[in-house]
């Protein structure tokens, strides 16, 4: 495609129609910005295939496993704007000539940062297009919004060479500082550091050492305090009033991590099976991020905080100055902000804020053949396609996908071939010479429209992308209700069968009848050893195949847990659990919460038919001399206390009962899964001989020889409070 024939506006009678509303269409004169396509056929409107790549179902950040850093997004130091304030009194007429006057201003404001906004933002993010993809239309941060900053789209490249002998020495002795520096005990350059040494310092160097500063700050910061050596010739150049074209290299590195920060959104949804989950969710934004929310502040109506007052002379950014606020779900509001999305902020009049010329009452066409103002040019600059050249960076930059931002009409989009080869071959595309005629530059009043082939090409690209997207999503495991069950069934049985194991192991020694109780007792040390050891082999149940289970059983949740770290699992299962936050869970065993009062009201009925069908209604405890108010029938206290409520701890039952000795530790066999030694799944769960009997399907014998040994653990806790030895 031939670059100087392709640049350009188009004038031509089209039906034209209001993207916002369902009016009729009208035929009229439209003004269209080039290259465009009278065709809807082929690939030059086909939106990428992932432009609207999955992303996580829910708009939870706060939940996902995504680090972000913003060593780009810095605030104003009180100091630092002491310093402006000195050094616009010294050198205001340089800056207004290198073109950077408003933005060193604006470098004295803070701007809160939303994270959910920006995210949200990314979202929406497409790379090929370098656009952002919304259900209701396209469009994106451009050279328009940058340059409105205080940043200049004119000049020379920020590769610019110092050519003279004495440019050349003052970025000499700059390197000499930040050396020092780094020979230093801290071995770095830090900005508080670098502002403490030059400001007030009287050196001949400061304006260049200030610039530097800012520069690496606020324009092309690489980490949150460093001073970065690659921008000590842009700052020698400013310093003499030499003009630089800032505003495409800002812009390019906003495209280059809105474009990687999508990456990462998208590798959320595709983390299962990822040897290395938690570095490839980890993401270092650099450029000055602050641009893409103040961009969306001033289009999207429903997220902006009411803006302040602008004082005479200050510039835009002071609208926003220390201002947040919070929106639930952004996602669902970018979604739904057609009608209410201002397409052209700038064009609005606002108090104390001087409207550029090319936001005029009236349209204007200009010629090229007189000589055009700077601010003319920059307008003319901002609506061409071209390659933005930045520091580290080589952008696409595509305004004709987004022609209403400027006040034109909008139709269907050419394809434009990338020429970034070479930073020198990027910026000749930039820098090219106008080629057309005349500048249109349409009224700030006049509301653009679309033509109706855009309109219903936009629509049949949004169902094909939609289709292939369900198509492209990953493909996990989802677990029916009955598989996850049956899941969590498992685990519990095994995890109840390693729990049983070990406390079988210990019961025959405490229940010996052989030997006398006192015997059985431990001292405070031995107790604590012991106490100590049964909490390490709590912890060991959970082990990680169980904790992987734990994982499936889950993934078929609002958002699937199996992309989350296993911290992130556990504290959704916190939230969840029936514990309140700050306690310690009452069991370490992962249950089906689903079958949980299905398990209960089967156990109680087992119980209570067991009780009548087995005459164990005589037996008794004997406890000395208060058996006759002490005793009673023990199937009959299991079921009623069953009855009452099967989960209720032992510890509850048992409230009365003294904690000494060796009943303690005897209580803590019972109920050493923090509930009633009773199963919770009767069809699932071991009798006391470890062989996995059904309890209900238990002969009469083998329910006596079971409640007998109850009988003797609670005759163990009675002989124990009172001090009697236990009956042989």
């Amino acid at each position: 495609m031939d670059l100087s024939t392709d640049i350009g506006f188009e004038i031509r009678e089209e039906l034209m129609v209001s993207p916002s509303d369902c009016a009729k269409p009208t035929k009229r004169l439209a003004h269209f910005l080039k290259p465009s396509t009278n065709s809807i056929e082929g690939k030059l409107f086909e939106l990428p295939s992932h432009s609207l790549s999955s992303v996580p179902a829910a708009f939870e950040p706060k939940k996902w496993p995504l680090v972000v850093k913003f060593p780009g997004w810095n605030s104003p130091q009180k100091k630092w704007v002491t310093w402006v304030r000195k050094m616009a009194a010294l050198h205001e007429s340089t800056w207004k000539k290198a073109g950077i006057h408003e933005a060193i201003l604006s470098s004295t404001y803070e701007i809160k940062r939303n994270t959910d906004l920006v995210l949200g933002l990314a979202e929406k993010w497409c790379p090929e297009t370098n656009s952002f993809i919304f259900p209701w239309g396209e469009a994106t941060v451009t050279l328009e919004d940058v340059m409105v900053s205080g940043y200049s789209v004119l000049g020379s490249p920020v590769f610019s060479p110092l050519e003279t002998d004495e440019l050349k020495a003052v970025e000499e002795k700059l390197s000499q500082v930040e050396k020092e520096y780094i020979r230093s005990a801290s071995r770095r350059a830090e900005h508080y550091a670098w502002m403490n040494k030059f400001m007030d310092s009287g050196s001949d160097i400061e304006h260049e050492a200030f610039l530097v500063l800012w520069l690496s700050r606020f324009v092309f910061p690489r980490s949150y305090c460093l001073i970065v050596k690659s921008v000590f010739p842009i700052a020698v150049h400013l310093a003499r009033g030499t003009r630089i074209a800032l505003a495409p290299a800002i812009l390019a590195s906003l495209y280059r991590d809105l474009s990687l920060l999508k990456e990462k959104i998208v590798a959320l949804t595709k983390l299962v099976g990822c040897e290395d989950e938690y570095s490839a969710l980890k993401m270092i934004i650099r450029s000055p991020f602050q641009f893409v929310q103040v961009w969306a502040w001033e289009r999207f109506v429903k997220l902006r905080p009411n803006p302040n007052l602008i004082k005479n002379g200050e510039p835009r950014f002071a609208l926003w100055h220390k201002l947040m606020i919070r929106v639930e779900n952004v996602r669902t509001v970018f979604d739904l902000s057609q009608e209410c999305f201002d397409w052209r902020p700038y064009a609005k009049t606002l108090n104390n804020w001087k409207l550029p010329v090319f936001y005029g009452e009236k349209e204007m066409r200009v010629s090229l053949d007189t000589h055009l103002s700077q601010e003319l040019q920059s307008f003319a600059r901002c609506l061409r396609f071209s390659e933005l050249v930045g520091i580290d960076c080589i952008e696409q930059y595509l305004p004709h996908r987004v022609a209403m931002q400027f006040g034109m009409d909008q139709d269907l989009p050419a394809f434009v071939p990338r020429a970034n080869d070479s930073p020198y071959i990027g910026w000749c595309v930039y820098n090219k010479p106008i080629s057309y005629a005349d500048l249109y530059v349409p009224s700030r009043l006049y509301e653009a429209g679309v033509t109706t082939q855009y309109l219903e090409s936009w629509k049949q690209s949004l169902l094909g992308l939609q289709g292939e997207n369900d198509d492209a999503l990953p493909q996990k495991r989802i677990l029916t209700s009955s598989e996850t069950a049956q899941k969590r069934s498992k685990k519990l049985k095994q995890t109840k069968k390693r729990k049983f194991v070990a406390r079988t192991k210990i019961t025959p020694r405490r229940l010996d009848g052989t030997n006398d109780l006192d015997n059985s007792l431990e001292t405070s040390n031995q107790k604590r050893r012991s106490t100590n050891a049964t909490k390490r082999a709590k912890k060991s149940v959970y082990t990680t195949e169980d904790k992987k289970e734990d994982s499936d059983a889950y993934a078929s949740s609002e958002f699937p847990l199996k992309m989350l770290p296993l911290k992130l699992i556990l504290m959704k299962e916190a939230d969840n659990s029936p514990v309140p936050p700050g306690f310690p869970p009452k069991s370490n065993l992962v249950r089906s919460r689903d079958s949980a009062k299905e398990n209960n009201l089967a156990i109680t009925e087992s119980m209570v038919s067991s009780k009548k069908q087995n005459d164990f209604q005589n037996m008794k405890i004997s406890n000395g001399e208060n058996s006759s108010s002490q005793s009673q029938t023990l199937p009959s206290l299991i079921a009623d206390k069953e009855a009452v409520k099967i989960t209720e701890p032992a510890e509850k039952v048992m409230q009365n009962e003294p904690a000494n000795g060796g009943s303690e530790n005897v209580r803590e066999d019972l109920t050493e899964s923090g509930e009633m030694f009773l199963p919770r799944d009767m069809s699932k769960n071991e009798c006391s001989n470890g062989e996995g009997k059904n309890f209900v399907s238990m002969v009469p014998d083998e329910l006596e020889a079971w409640v007998g040994r109850l009988e003797r653990i609670v005759a163990e806790l009675k002989a124990a409070r009172f001090g009697h030895k236990m009956p042989v």
